[in-house]
């Protein structure tokens, strides 16, 4: 028998009508029904409910709506699970609440949220809805049938209430190297894939999409539908069979949650302010914790040099040069790049050559990072081999280039990437990759990746220039889904003449743009010739505590303070047009010495540089160039 019901309420403040509610089974989804899930501290408020015969949802914050009416679903062997639904037993409400350290923009995370899984019944395939919601967010994602065969599309959609706000977003492109622009809803076309991240300011919110805990699924992306957004997989159109995972997949995370296997969550931050945006753990927390037993704390951020930018290929006999200046600039790591396989002397082959320049540099004091081509450990077994490798080398870490497309089987040779380093406590660097999806929780040791339109496009040998408003649209687009391997700080006139990024723009570069490990673009003699030397011997890669100044606009100026220690540092990115802005010192404590860089307004390859004490609350006006910048240690 199944019972019509007007309405299905489920606030997490009345445990009363709880228990008396989902102790019915068997319902029909009447037109009126919908279930409610808030956030912890009660300002958001996700609606679930039936719209046509549709599964759909809805999204208010502080009683204003964010998310309007959109639709819930996925179709699994050609069948559309969220259409005709049944609620076919218990929705099952937990609460999440626990802490975990991180490195980044902070380095405590608190992971609470309510959520809820609903039973649900389409076409005579059972699965269920997960969803769960945060003081900042929420996510959403699906368990599908089981015996499962065949993933045709992903149905979920987001329809803003209201589009008339600026827009973060970027072009698609093979691994994530296109450029990121801020406009207007109406110049985002229709026909266009997106890849998220994405940010609109709605309704007083700023609002970013995304995914996390992509494991075994293709990688989403987005595509405008008229007043919203609704996902596409650009690797895999027609979607892609369900396979059981093989032995190059990953051996702790295996697709599945709650003992069902599940699609990643669909993920919406939504916050009132700018800070809370860019601190937003919503991923990292939708993501599982690392497997128990699991030991990270041999994870080490740092400063990186890295010759391939400015010079090319590596040369054996420039090895030693290029530890001497990571020495000097007391950088914990170097990157020895693609050119080192070709590395041959009289009796010696590029694997005896190889470590010892890494024996070098660890006789400074300085680990190394070597580069492969994925191409030759594309198979688990091949893998392995090579990685263990690697490490009886003496290698710190490896960066993996030239990643197929992000197929749901390449995901899974992630997965497995990603194990095979935590075991060998390799640090590892994705490059030519996908982006982030949280997963840095699970393994810490992923430490950053490319996924990024960074420097190596704006570079005079391959005759490319990156735009100015790139640099201050990217933090709402990439850099939401996580670390990014930028490569920042081009100090050379010639390469910054294009464009004329000035020196202070790009120092900011390494202030606001987050990675752990940070390798530097440029030729070791800019950084040490410089009159920022000290300054670059001295900046941090991680933080504990990151604010975004009010001057900030979306592709216009981009304004960080944050605070290593006692410490606290500033980085502001202009765009295109000259412009006044405002620093206001209200985070500092006390008064307190400072070292100010400043564009000259005359020349991009100079800078003004001034020593002086300042106090708490007092204001700095500063004059920013046309690809100009600041930087300030306080």
């Amino acid at each position: 028998m199944k019972t019509k019901i007007t309405r299905l309420y489920f606030p997490f403040d009345n445990y009363s009508k709880l228990l008396i509610i989902i102790a019915l089974v068997g319902f029909e989804f009447a037109s009126a029904a919908s279930i409610v899930l808030k956030s912890p501290d009660k300002t958001i408020q996700l609606s679930i409910a039936v719209d046509n015969k549709q599964l759909s949802y809805i999204v208010a914050k502080n009683n204003i709506e964010i998310i309007a009416p959109s639709t819930i679903g996925i179709m699994v062997d050609s069948i559309a699970l969220g259409s005709d639904v049944t609620l076919t037993g218990k929705a099952v409400f937990s609460k999440i609440n626990e802490k975990y350290s991180t490195v980044g923009n902070h380095p405590n995370v608190v992971n609470k949220a309510n959520e809820v899984a609903i039973p649900l019944q389409s076409s005579g395939k059972f699965f269920k809805v997960f969803v769960r919601v945060y003081n900042d967010g929420f996510g959403i994602r699906y368990g599908l049938p089981e015996g499962s065969k065949r993933l045709n599309a992903d149905l979920t959609t987001w329809n803003f209430a209201n589009t008339s706000g600026k827009v973060a977003w970027s072009d698609n492109s093979v691994n994530y190297e296109s450029l990121s622009r801020v406009t207007t809803w109406d110049k985002l076309p229709e026909s266009k894939i997106i890849i998220p991240p994405l940010t609109i300011k709605t309704n007083g919110c700023w609002v970013s999409v995304s995914e996390a805990d992509c494991e075994t699924f293709s990688d989403m992306n987005l595509q405008r539908n008229r007043n919203g957004l609704k996902v596409v997989f650009s690797y895999a159109k027609k979607g892609w069979d369900i396979k059981p995972l093989d032995g190059n997949g990953p051996k702790v995370l295996n697709g599945t949650y709650r003992g069902m296997n599940v699609s990643p969550w669909r993920t919406t931050v939504i916050t009132t302010n700018m800070t809370d945006l860019i601190n937003s753990d919503l991923l990292m927390n939708l993501c599982p914790a690392p497997a128990k037993g699991s030991d990270f704390s041999w994870v080490k951020t740092g400063r990186c040099l890295w010759q391939w930018w400015s010079v090319g290929a590596p040369k054996y006999e420039d090895q030693k040069q290029w530890f001497d200046a990571a020495a000097k600039l007391k950088w914990e790591y170097y990157l020895i790049d693609d050119g080192w396989r070709v590395w041959k002397q009289e009796g010696k082959d590029q694997w005896q050559l190889l470590a010892e320049v890494i024996a070098y540099g660890k006789s400074l004091g300085v680990k190394s990072i070597v580069w492969v081509d994925s191409k030759e450990m594309r198979h688990a077994k091949e893998r392995r081999i090579y990685l263990e490798k690697i490490k009886t080398l003496g290698a710190d870490g490896i960066k993996i280039d030239f990643i197929p497309n992000a197929t749901a089987e390449i995901m899974q040779w992630y997965m497995g990437s990603m194990q095979d380093c935590a075991e060998l406590k390799l640090m590892l660097n994705f490059h030519g990759s996908v982006k982030p999806t949280g997963l840095t929780r699970t393994y810490p040791n992923d430490i950053t990746r490319e996924a990024v339109r960074g420097n190596e496009w704006h570079m005079t040998r391959y005759k490319r220039v990156q735009p100015l408003y790139h640099d201050v649209s990217i933090p709402f687009t990439r850099y939401l889904a996580g670390a990014a391997d930028y490569t920042p700080v081009m100090l050379d006139p010639v390469e910054l003449s294009s464009a004329k990024y000035t020196w202070a723009h790009q120092f900011a570069q390494a202030v606001v743009y987050l990675s752990p490990i940070t390798h530097f673009a440029d030729q070791y003699k800019f950084y040490i010739e410089s009159p920022m030397f000290d300054l670059f011997q001295q900046v941090p890669t991680v933080w504990d505590e990151t604010r975004v100044l009010p001057c900030t606009e979306m592709g216009e100026v981009v304004a960080y303070a944050r605070r290593s220690g006692k410490t606290w540092w500033v980085g502001i990115m202009n765009g295109a047009n000259e412009r006044e802005v405002k620093i206001n010192l209200n985070f500092l404590k006390t008064k307190t010495n400072a070292t100010l860089v400043f564009d000259t307004m005359k020349g991009f390859a100079e800078i003004n540089r001034m020593e002086k004490q300042v106090n708490k609350g007092e204001t700095i006006t500063l004059k920013l160039s046309s690809g100009g910048g600041f930087v300030g240690k306080f």
